[in-house]
């Protein structure tokens, strides 16, 4: 199996690391400075368990030298996706199966499913349709993962707890692209799983984040601060239960409760959410993936979510102030 990942940070480097060591044939796609400098020094990654390993990744910043792959992974932020279109192309063979490995709520969402969403592209990701058009949502692999990693400086990351992955076809079909990713993963000794009902399990995924990676950018705590902390985890609790609302107008069949859900977030401790990750490294937030699109979702199915619209509003106007520091 030929397998591509694009883009090489904590989660890409992750992927790059874990698949490499099968049998499947695998190459990191990322920007060239990325490449040269993976090249040079390798991959350091520190496991749950804290043991060090140091890994030699196929590497490569120019994707028209690999052709078609059999699976091409986007580990990117969600609002990076325009960008990969070009890188992604040269990959594309008649059965490539495209896996956006991306927070919030994806580009393809609308796809083959019931009014409000219709096949309607979600303006809040994908502006002027370009990924609508640009890549075929029969292409794609749902996919969410509960893993926790982050950047640990220059070619470092830090694995730092789970390793679950769901996949899914988008639309619900009996895909066999599925059943080999699944497969292949649990080569690599993660625990994936396969599902028949991905957005289902792209919305316990996003409960989590929509809640407390906007509320760690306010505050600057960390996940099990946040969860523990009595204000904290019931502004975090009523922003998740205002999207609950959301989902179930749009068919979403919840079989985790909201408190379950902010235990298992609890769980993973004292982590940095990717945001604040973002926030204090002065990049970009994924606000419209995981806030935005919950909001834009809320219109088409006319639920009111006053908290969450209060809180993306704080943390867009607090990211704005230090674009402006830093300008």
């Amino acid at each position: 199996m030929k397998v591509a990942i694009i883009g090489a940070g904590a989660v890409g480097g992750l992927l790059a690391a874990r698949l490499g060591a099968t049998e499947a044939e695998v190459t990191l796609v990322a920007r060239p400075n990325a490449a040269t400098a993976i090249r040079r020094n390798g991959l350091t990654m520190v496991t749950p368990l804290n043991r060090v390993a140091r890994l030699t990744p196929r590497v490569t910043d120019d994707s028209l030298s690999l052709g078609p792959q059999d699976v091409v992974f986007l580990c990117v932020k969600a609002h990076a996706l325009r960008g990969t279109i070009d890188t992604l192309t040269p990959l594309l063979g008649p059965e490539t199966a495209i896996v956006p490995m991306i927070n919030g709520i994806p580009w393809w969402y609308p796809h083959r499913q019931p009014a409000p969403l219709a096949d309607r592209p979600l303006a809040s990701v994908d502006p002027d349709g370009l990924l609508w058009r640009s890549i075929d949502p029969d292409r794609v692999v749902g996919a969410t993962t509960f893993v926790a990693v982050e950047g640990d400086g220059p070619c470092r990351l830090r694995h730092v707890s789970d390793q679950r992955f769901v996949f899914g076809d988008v639309a619900g079909r009996d895909n066999p692209a599925v059943d080999r990713i699944v497969t292949l993963f649990g080569q690599a000794g993660f625990q994936p799983a396969k599902t028949t009902d991905i957005r289902q399990a792209i919305w316990v995924k996003l409960w989590g984040n929509l809640a407390f990676n906007p509320l760690s950018v306010l505050t600057g705590s960390t996940l099990g601060r946040l969860c523990n902390d009595p204000g904290t985890r019931e502004t975090g609790r009523a922003m998740m239960l205002e999207a609950k609302a959301v989902a179930e107008k749009l068919g979403v069949v919840f079989t985790t409760s909201v408190d379950e859900r902010i235990a298992m977030a609890a769980g993973v401790g004292d982590f940095k959410t990717s945001m604040l990750q973002d926030y204090e490294a002065g990049r970009r937030l994924e606000l419209e993936a995981i806030l935005g699109s919950v909001i834009e979702l809320a219109e088409r199915a006319g639920v009111e979510v006053p908290m969450l619209r209060a809180v993306s509003a704080m943390v867009d106007l607090r990211a704005r102030e230090r674009r402006e520091v830093a300008a």
